[in-house]
């Protein structure tokens, strides 16, 4: 295993962070090699880092950063039967109350 994915495998166990000074000492490499693979993680969008303390030492703490899924869409609000919600792309100036399309769109709703 390549010692960035060790590292930020090791970071995202750990979902409320890890301190940079116990980084380095947990993936046994010298501080030096950590704050390089550190910053190039941080750039890379994969980690999240932020001054702190510990002992009375300047250091910091690096969390991951946790991607949301995709949901799926879902269309069931602008369906009626077959039907798609005509003022859905409509690019049509017109009153809604007077759209022939969006009334008769309405009345398969009614009707369902």
């Amino acid at each position: 295993m390549e010692i960035e994915e060790k590292i930020l495998k090791l970071i995202q166990s750990k979902k409320s962070g890890i301190l940079q000074n116990e980084l380095w000492k947990t993936a046994k490499i010298d501080s030096s090699k950590c704050s390089r693979i550190v910053t190039k993680l941080e750039k890379d969008g994969l980690i999240t880092r932020e001054q702190d303390s510990s002992k009375g030492t300047k250091t910091y703490l690096i969390k991951p950063i946790v991607k949301k899924e995709k949901k799926a869409k879902n269309f069931n609000l602008l369906m009626t039967r077959d039907l798609f919600s005509p003022c859905t792309g409509c690019s049509l100036e017109c009153v809604p109350e007077n759209c022939v399309r969006l009334s008769e769109w309405i009345y398969c709703l009614e009707v369902e």
